[in-house]
């Protein structure tokens, strides 16, 4: 006799309706700079493109995304009891501090500004806040100066967050402060600014963003020993399966993007908001780097362009086909 599947808990699934219900999942504008440490520049450029069908983020990821912001919270609260000047806002905004670099293609959010701290009470510095599992917490833990090489070596991506925090606002200095959600505790490391490195980082992101041509993949062969990274990748079917990217203004070969994080219509000659973007419009073609094909025949005032699919058939985009 088959098993009974376990009763629905309606509760709990109420819970994470309304959770999810008060989230975003939209698409950044440009590159989140929590994101800027993917050594994959075709995944990036997939992503300004947003050529990858949207990820859902349901109620429980949603809750941990809060939970970080809890925590943040905690954590500044934490340097403020220590009587540690925080400031959490922009002065010139009222809000969090945002963070645009790379000609507004590269974006984040800072915590806050310190001085205070006790290793070194003038200097300023900026303040990165995490929070971090069991395991990730420990592999701080594993890294932490000076007998380990600190944030650089254990979470790489949260090093380049603080040292771009850091070419932003011109502080020498970030605070790195890091708790364990599981027993609540705390880790503190002081990042020293690198400018090469940050502004490596910025001038890539500088580079990927106008391009109309899509990168080399890091690897040819999706199964390859070194490729692990591509099995749980958002763009593996665009990547390596000949899937179709996603239909936006983004996608097409009209989109120019500029400074500002802009994007500009060359068809209709003007600027786009960020709705229109995701709608995009009739006389949508696709960049010929997203189609899985080659290129065999275009017709520019019927507004078409042919391709031989990977499969050999034949496909027409263009708006008498859509």
């Amino acid at each position: 006799m088959a098993e009974l599947p376990l009763p629905i808990n309606h509760t709990a699934e109420a819970i994470y309706r309304a959770i999810k219900a008060r989230g975003w999942g939209g698409d950044n504008r440009g590159v989140a700079m929590s994101e800027a440490a993917n050594e994959c520049d075709r995944a990036i450029w997939y992503a300004l493109r947003w050529a990858t069908p949207r990820q859902e983020v349901d109620g429980q990821k949603q809750s941990r995304f809060d939970t970080g912001r809890y925590w943040e919270d905690r954590l500044l609260g934490d340097l403020e009891a220590i009587r540690c000047d925080v400031q959490r806002v922009d002065p010139a905004t009222g809000k969090q501090f945002a963070v645009e670099l790379a000609n507004g293609w590269l974006r984040g959010k800072l915590d806050a500004l310190a001085t205070g701290i006790p290793e070194a009470p003038k200097t300023v510095h900026v303040v990165e806040c995490k929070s971090h599992s069991e395991k990730s917490f420990k592999e701080l833990l594993k890294h932490q100066p000076p007998k380990g090489e600190g944030l650089a070596k254990s979470k790489p991506d949260h090093y380049l967050q603080c040292q771009l925090y850091c070419l932003r606002h011109g502080a020498t200095r970030c605070l790195y402060l890091a708790v364990n959600k599981n027993d609540d505790a705390r880790y503190a490391e002081r990042i020293e600014f690198n400018a090469t490195f940050a502004l490596a980082a910025e001038a890539r992101i500088e580079r990927l963003a106008p391009s109309d041509k899509v990168p080399p993949r890091l690897w040819d062969d999706p199964k390859a020993k070194g490729a692990f990274a591509c099995g749980w990748c958002p763009d593996k079917g665009i990547c390596h399966e000949g899937a179709f990217a996603r239909v936006n203004c983004r996608t097409c070969l009209s989109a120019r993007f500029d400074s500002g994080a802009n994007v500009f219509c060359t068809l209709h000659q003007r600027g786009l908001s960020y709705d229109e973007q995701q709608r995009a419009c009739p006389s949508h073609l696709f960049l010929p780097d997203l189609v899985a094909g080659e290129q065999i025949d275009a017709d520019p005032e019927a507004r078409t362009v042919t391709y031989r699919l990977a499969s050999g058939e034949t496909w027409v985009d263009g708006k008498t086909t859509k």
